[in-house]
């Protein structure tokens, strides 16, 4: 708040009178002020400061004299930089001579009004007057200056810190505190310990010590006020001395400030000790006691911190590092060799601001002196601390220009004391400190590069651990991309090349994928070709650097990496394949690479396209050969699931030598069915080599070799093919007449027995067929009643009416099979499990018995599926003797037997057999039908005492005494293997066993082996 515009000394007077300015009435108010003070001024900024309490002491003992009283003198600082001096005084009897009153005269000095930072000596000398008539009037004059003289007396300050009892110690956490508190929010209260009424002169004379100890800064910011009856807060009030005992213990109103109880003890509260243990506190205390003067370093620090942030002039540390600073300029050299870093940090503060040398030539001349004095010290070998190099890199920032040649000398120097020294960590941090400034580092490294031995000395290694601290190729690239543009000299240096090149093999052993990032480098460098202008070569082109990081990269896949260990996906994406001399890059490897290359180059070849020629290995050597087909065999499974027939069948091809190749028909067809997930898969493949020449005779059709596999095929699983409707018309249907002629003929051959037999009774007539029907369902009619074949009545022999017999057709004898599956019943410990014998004729079988999936057509009539079984070997070790030596005859065994079965037929029935072979009880099959095989005796019928399932591996049926039941030796089957299920699941005379697509007999046995 601003009271005039007038640029001269204004004066109020406040006490109580009968009337004032601002009231008519009797009462405490303003009677005379000069006419360039403002109104609302006066009443907002000047009345609160008319204040005086008496001390209780005084007025406990009914003290008269006016002059026994402590004189308040106050001093404020206004918003707008207005200093207002005042003092109140006691008096003993105002106007009406009845009661006691004060006095208080204000002077209201302008801002800027002739300040210096000896303007303390005139506050603490002002003359003010003691009492006022207001009958002289009202207003009082202006002044231009302070009343009071020019010669002020000289204080001693070691005579006043003596007489006020106060220690060097004490003196130094006031100076702190007040220090604090001008720049804070901090009250500081003082007791001295003198009487009430020595209050106030002590603490003017205190004041001046302390105003001297100040620096300009908080002089021009302190406010005070020499006697309080007690402490209170006041705007504008740093320092307040208070009535001794005042401040009592516990006050919660001074808890939180500065608070110098002498009167009691020395009691000194919320002021650090630690903190006065600063440089610029035992200077300051130290001259003055000694009688020395300050103004030349408060001159010296008031000048180094023009330019510098806001505030920085009210902090205490800052005055700590200038003191240093002006002692070391002073002569005291010592300070600086105790404390480098901190004394080159302070000097590159206060030397930052960009037009801070004119101003601090002083401080300029201090820091280069301290640079040639470390100059000289790497000069004889030594090391220096990253603070330094921190500290001459910040001074670079601002004054590049006349340091730039010596600081880049000192780095290189240093750099290479570091190298010689084998000390790592100080090679980073110099390095760290020239990557931080570009312009320091283009200057730093173009005066290395252009010198061949500073290269090889501090450029290369510089590079080695730039290269080493990247996390992998994509990182590396991006450093030699880097510096090999940015310098031309970096990209046609032959180490530079070398240390490339070995960099990026080691990064290439780390990556997990070599094949992918080796694709990713040859991009990269096509990248750096193509961003250079048109018809210009980049340097790192020029340099040939690109070229030896490729050639590199190609090497190391042909080092480190087999064909083995990389798939179809990752051979077509190695980028050397299209290099454009790759056939004479090749005839230049050595010979165990140009091995490896031959046949990655043969497996890039083979899947990289969609319809790779059979041939296609062709050229290589048998033993290459045979390694590529067993890497390809792996993946094809994948290729066929996808539909990439045409690749299958490089891996089946055989040469014989004369340039003409063969497909293993046989293995090829047998590989798809044993990856196929279904035959849809075998369909799909059947009708695509129909359009390929490798599967046809010249003539037209299937080559017989293929046409024997997928006979094979359609026999054993692909059936269902050829006989159920809807998948006839969607793959066979429509195929050509040549091809279609095989499906149809592949369809006869696995037509069902009787439908075969039937097909036989058409070829040797209708009427001949119907008649052995109508015989056998006779024959059995008349022995089901009793007529024929009873013991009871014996019927004579009577000639036989001579008849035409029928024809009887030839039924190809069926081999007997050499593996079946037998269901081991259930005991009460084995409830919740499945147990399945699988029986074989040869160990051979039995070790090719290695089952993955298994599915069962249970009671339920339900397809179960599983992959979780464990299988346990039980092998009859008498019966494999005997087998093996060719042994003959019938063995007594309680294996496993039953009735013969058809393929296409399940029965169910009931009988016995007596001891003498003599068969009784009922029998039928599902069609009703009963057959009579009238030259071999033996009746085939339905078993009840077992029931199963046969594949195309049917049996013989063989007589037994005549009785004509069917049987399975289980001696002809030693090799047994049982596999159990642990899961419950109910079979019956229904169920079915798949094993990996094959079916196997199924039959159930009266006692398990």
């Amino acid at each position: 708040m601003s009271y005039s515009t007038s640029r001269m000394i204004q004066q109020q007077m406040y006490t109580r009178e009968r009337r004032g300015i601002f009231r008519s009435t009797e009462g405490f108010d303003t009677v005379a002020n000069s006419k360039g003070l403002d109104t609302s001024f006066i009443k907002k900024v000047l009345h609160p400061l008319c204040v005086y309490d008496a001390p209780a002491a005084l007025t406990a003992r009914g003290e008269k004299q006016e002059s026994v009283y402590p004189e308040a003198l106050h001093l404020v600082r206004t918003e707008s930089g207005d200093v207002v001096l005042g003092r109140s005084i006691y008096k003993a009897a105002d106007f009406t001579g009845l009661r006691s009153a004060f006095f208080t005269h204000n002077y209201v000095i302008p801002a800027g009004h002739g300040e210096s930072p000896s303007d303390y000596k005139q506050w603490l000398n002002t003359s003010f007057v003691d009492t006022y008539d207001i009958e002289q009037g009202t207003e009082l004059p202006e002044l231009e200056r302070l009343p009071g003289g020019s010669v002020f007396p000289a204080v001693d300050p070691s005579a006043v810190l003596a007489q006020l009892q106060l220690s060097e110690e004490v003196f130094k956490q006031l100076l702190y505190a007040v220090m604090m508190s001008a720049a804070g929010r901090k009250k500081v209260y003082v007791a001295l310990n003198v009487p009430a009424e020595a209050v106030a002169s002590s603490a003017k004379q205190l004041l001046s010590v302390l105003y001297a100890a100040l620096p300009y800064a908080f002089r021009n910011r302190l406010g005070f006020l020499t006697y309080a009856q007690e402490p209170n807060s006041r705007k504008g009030i740093h320092l307040m001395f208070v009535e001794p005992f005042s401040l009592r213990p516990g006050d919660r109103n001074v808890e939180k400030d500065f608070v110098f109880d002498l009167s009691n003890n020395s009691r000194i509260l919320n002021v650090d000790a630690e903190q006065v243990k600063q440089p610029y506190f035992d200077w300051i205390v130290r001259t003055l006691l000694n009688g020395g003067v300050a103004d030349d370093f408060l001159k010296f620090a008031e000048q180094m911190l023009t330019g510098m942030e806001a505030g920085r002039e009210l902090m205490p540390s800052s005055y700590h590092e200038l003191i240093t600073l002006y002692r070391i300029e002073q002569g005291e050299r010592s300070l600086y060799n105790e404390q480098r870093i901190t004394v080159l940090r302070s000097l590159t503060d206060y030397l930052s601001p960009s037009d801070a040398l004119p101003r601090k030539i002083r401080l300029n001349d201090l820091f280069l002196s301290f640079f040639d004095h470390e100059f000289d010290r790497v000069k004889d070998g030594h090391i220096p601390d990253v603070g330094l190099v921190d500290c001459f890199k910040d001074y670079y920032k601002v004054h590049a220009r006349s340091s730039e040649n010596r600081l880049v000398e000192y780095l290189i120097r240093s750099l290479n004391n570091a190298y010689t020294a084998r000390n790592t960590e100080a090679v980073t941090y110099i390095y760290h400190t020239i990557e931080e400034n570009p312009s320091l580092g283009k200057v730093y490294f173009t005066k290395v590069l252009g010198n061949p031995a500073l290269t090889k000395m501090l450029f290369i290694p510089y590079m080695d651990s730039q290269m080493k601290r990247t996390p992998d190729v994509k990182g590396l690239l991006a450093v030699v991309h880097e510096w090999g543009s940015r310098y031309i000299e970096v990209s046609a240096n032959v180490d530079f090349q070398l240390l490339a090149e070995s960099a990026l093999m080691g990064k290439l052993r780390a990556e997990r994928k070599p094949v992918e990032a080796v694709a990713a480098i040859h991009q990269r460098l096509r990248q750096w070709d193509s961003s250079s202008a048109v018809g210009t070569l980049s340097p790192l082109e020029q340099s040939g650097l690109t070229e030896r990081l490729q050639e590199a990269a190609d090497r190391y896949l042909l080092t480190e990496v087999e064909l083995k260990e990389i798939s179809p996906d990752q051979v077509v994406q190695i980028p050397f394949f299209t290099r454009p001399d790759l056939v004479q890059w090749v005839g230049k490897l050595p010979a165990p690479l140009k091995g490896q290359a031959v046949r990655l180059i043969a497996a890039y070849d083979w899947f990289n396209t969609e319809d790779p020629e059979p041939s296609v290995l062709d050229g290589l050597e048998p033993s290459e050969v045979e390694k590529v087909q067993d890497w390809a065999y792996g993946w094809l499974p994948q290729q066929l699931a996808e539909g990439h027939f045409a690749r299958l069948l490089p891996a089946f091809y055989r040469s014989d030598g004369t340039g003409e190749g063969i497909l293993d028909f046989a293995r090829l067809v047998s590989s798809i069915r044993k990856w196929a997930k279904d035959n849809d898969t075998m369909y799909r493949f059947i009708r695509w080599s129909e359009e390929h020449a490798e599967f046809a005779t010249p003539r037209g059709g299937f080559e017989p070799a293929y046409r024997r596999a997928l006979l094979l095929f359609f026999q054993k699983e692909g059936r269902e093919g050829l006989h159920k409707k809807t998948l006839w018309r969607q793959y066979f249907e429509s195929a050509k007449p040549v091809f279609k002629n095989f499906y149809l003929a592949a369809k006869r051959e696995t037509d069902t027995p009787l439908v075969k037999t039937l097909r036989r009774f058409r070829k040797g007539g209708v009427i001949s067929g119907i008649v052995l029907i109508i015989i056998a369902g006779t024959l059995g009619g008349l022995k089901a009643t009793g007529v024929i074949g009873s013991v009871d009545t014996p019927t004579p022999a009577a000639a036989p009416k001579p008849v035409q017999q029928p024809v009887e057709p030839i039924v190809p004898v069926k081999e007997e099979p050499t593996a079946i599956v037998t269901h081991v019943p259930n005991t009460k410990s084995t409830t919740k499990m499945v147990k399945l014998l699988f029986a074989f004729q040869t160990s051979a079988e039995q070790a090719e018995f290695k089952p993955k999936k298994l599915v069962i057509v249970g009671a339920d009539q339900q397809e179960h599926s599983y992959e979780n079984f464990t299988l346990a070997e039980q092998n009859d070790k008498e019966a494999a003797s005997k087998a093996n030596n060719g042994s003959s005859g019938d063995v007594n065994t309680e294996g496993a037997t039953t009735k013969s079965k058809t393929a296409d037929r399940e029965s169910t029935g009931g009988g016995s057999t007596d001891l003498n072979g003599t068969s009784s009880g009922k029998t039928s099959d599902q069609t009703g039908a009963v057959t009579d095989n009238t030259d071999g005796g033996a009746t085939s019928e339905i078993s009840t005492e077992g029931s199963g399932i046969a594949t195309d591996k049917t049996t013989t049926s063989t007589s037994d005494n005549g009785t004509g039941i069917t049987e399975y030796d289980l001696d002809k089957y030693p090799y047994r293997t049982l596999l159990t299920i642990w899961q419950r699941l109910e079979l019956n005379d229904a169920s079915t066993v798949t094993v990996d697509g094959e079916d196997y007999p199924l039959v159930q046995v009266k006692t398990a082996d």
